[in-house]
Order: C-alpha cells, then sequence, then structure tokens
C-alpha cells in the first residue's frame, strides 16, 4: 500500500503547503455548507431533505460533522505556515491524504454493497468521491515532496502544550467512538426516543427515517440518511484525532503549540453550537439528560485548553528562528 502511495505520488509534485492549503479549503467549503446552509447544501447535491423534527435533527447532525471538518481545515491551515519544519508539513499532508482516501472508501464501500442512503442520489456520491480522490492525490504529492515523513508510533506530544493536547484528545475520542461505532445508541443517549418519534417512510422519501423499532425496510438494507451522517462524524472525529497525534509526535514544542491553538479555538467554536443545542432542546421539547454532563465536561476542557496555551509565554516567530 505504502509503495503504490510512494508510486503514485511520484508522478507529479505539489509542494506540502500548497496541498494543505487545497485540502484546507476544501474542508473550509464542506464544513461551511454543513455548518451555515445544511439544506441548500443538500438541494445542491439533489438530495431529499426532511421536514419537521426530522430536520431539526438533520441539522443538528450536519453540525457536528461540519465542526469536525473545520477543525480539519484548521489544522491544514496551521501546519501549511512557512515558519513549520517541512517534515511535518509532509507529514499533515500524509495525514489529510488518508483522511480523504478513507471516505473515498467508506463512502464507495458502502455504495458498491448496496447500503447507500436512499435519500442521496448516486451521482452526488460520484461527485464527492471524484473529489475525495483528487484530494487524497494532492496531499499525498506533498507528502512525497516533503520527504514521506511518517509518525513516529508511540509518541506522545512534547513540552508545555503536551498534557493540554492529550486531554482535548481525551475528551474528542468519546464522542469519536460512540457516534462511529455505536451510533444510534449513542444519539439515544443524548436524546431518549428522538429517533423513534421521527416518521416512518411513506411513498415519498420526504422525511425519511427508520430505526429498529420503526423499520423502513429489512434492516439490513441501506441505513437512513441521519444515521449515516451521525456515523461519519465520528469516523471525521476519530481521523482528526490520529492526525493531531501523529503530527505531534514528529514535532517539536512549537508544533504541539499550534496543535494546541487549533483544538482550543475549535473548542470555543463548540461552545457557541453547544447553546445554539439549548435553543432546539427548548424549542422542540426534546429530553436532553446528557447535557449538564457534556457542557462540564466541554467546558472543562475547552477552559483548560485556553488557558494553557493563553498562559504560556510563548512566540511563534519567523522560518528559520525557534519560539521561545
Amino acid at each position: 500500500f505504502f509503495f503504490f502511495l510512494r508510486s503514485a505520488a511520484h508522478q507529479r509534485m505539489v509542494s506540502p503547503s500548497a496541498a494543505l492549503r487545497a485540502s484546507q479549503w476544501v474542508s473550509l467549503g464542506f464544513s461551511t455548507g454543513m455548518l451555515y446552509f445544511p439544506t441548500k447544501m443538500m438541494e445542491a447535491y439533489k438530495a431529499e431533505t426532511f421536514e419537521g423534527d426530522a430536520a431539526t435533527l438533520f441539522t443538528f447532525a450536519l453540525g457536528i460533522f461540519g465542526l469536525q471538518l473545520f477543525l480539519s481545515s484548521m489544522m491544514a491551515a496551521a501546519m501549511a505556515r512557512d515558519a513549520v519544519p517541512k517534515h511535518v508539513q509532509s507529514l499533515s499532508c500524509f495525514c489529510q491524504g488518508l483522511g480523504w482516501l478513507f471516505f473515498a472508501l467508506n463512502d464507495g464501500a458502502l455504495y458498491a454493497r448496496g447500503l447507500w442512503p436512499h435519500a442521496m442520489p448516486p451521482e452526488s456520491l460520484q461527485v464527492n468521491l471524484g473529489i475525495f480522490v483528487a484530494l487524497a492525490a494532492i496531499c499525498f504529492s506533498g507528502w512525497a515532496e516533503g520527504g514521506y515523513e511518517v509518525p513516529d508510533m508511540g509518541v506522545l506530544p512534547e513540552g508545555r502544550p503536551a498534557l493540554p493536547l492529550v486531554v482535548a484528545c481525551a475528551n474528542l475520542l468519546f464522542f469519536g467512538v460512540g457516534c462511529a461505532f455505536f451510533t444510534e445508541a449513542f444519539v439515544d443517549l443524548f436524546l431518549p426516543g428522538v429517533l423513534q418519534s421521527l416518521p416512518a417512510p411513506t411513498t415519498s422519501a420526504r422525511g425519511f427515517f427508520s430505526t429498529k423499532e420503526v423499520p423502513a425496510g429489512p434492516l439490513e438494507g441501506a441505513p437512513p440518511l441521519l444515521l449515516l451522517i451521525f456515523a461519519n462524524a465520528g469516523k471525521c472525529i476519530l481521523v482528526n484525532i490520529a492526525s493531531l497525534l501523529s503530527i505531534a509526535s514528529v514535532g517539536d514544542e512549537t508544533v504541539a503549540y499550534r496543535l494546541l491553538r487549533v483544538v482550543s479555538l475549535a473548542n470555543v467554536f463548540y461552545l457557541g453550537m453547544f447553546s445554539r443545542e439549548g435553543v432546539l432542546a427548548v424549542a422542540t421539547g426534546w429530553p436532553s439528560p446528557m447535557r449538564l454532563s457534556t457542557f462540564v465536561q466541554c467546558f472543562g476542557t475547552t477552559y483548560y485548553c485556553c488557558a494553557s496555551f493563553a498562559g504560556m509565554p510563548f512566540t511563534l516567530l519567523q522560518e528559520g528562528r525557534k519560539a521561545k
């Protein structure tokens, strides 16, 4: 597999910073649609949209996915800076490329097995796969140009930013594992009974949803689009965690500081989303038994990360000069 990637990347070289910029802007485009214009984004994909409570939950799910793509975009932007060592940029390209390739294979495999949600037309999936593969090729080319850097397995972040960065990853891990591997049960933990209250399919796919309690056709058939979004959001969280720790494994304290700053900003952004979720809970009447514990967990993590990076007498200087 690595021999194939190295051979493919040698065909046309792209600088690591240029590859990271490309990944940054595409991730930002996807996250902007998911976070701010979810319905319009689905209409552009010619996908079925939802109505009523299903539309509300759809917006909630797509927002979580969009936040993780926003985090990925910020990571790419932070590592594309001229002052970042080239070998660190190379590994960042490798991580970004693997992320795009993973989702190309993940979504492509669902379609090949007949498990792609009926609410999303195959043509839209094909467009996505083309974008994902193209971005992966660009990122792997940047990886090759930077020297084929690979993670130093088992090495944790170093220096003063190390502990808060690990704490941030541990906080994300809880949500990533839950969404990716225990999707329906995890959503039901935070919003008990909401999935089961959504409408079953009718003659139209509009408002389409099904669960084990309210099945729509064979349970082994295509999953509802809502559950796919939650599951892919969890997988994106896990990809981001792996990227953060991998990049930190080959970087110095300065690189860890840059990553901590990115994670802190993403966490602050999520707290704004969390307040929005409170409005949704009041407006819909949905139960939210995990709201207090989630606030304590996420606010505590955010405060610790922000206080850590803001309290460090740290200056990021130009390339060729070391940060103090």
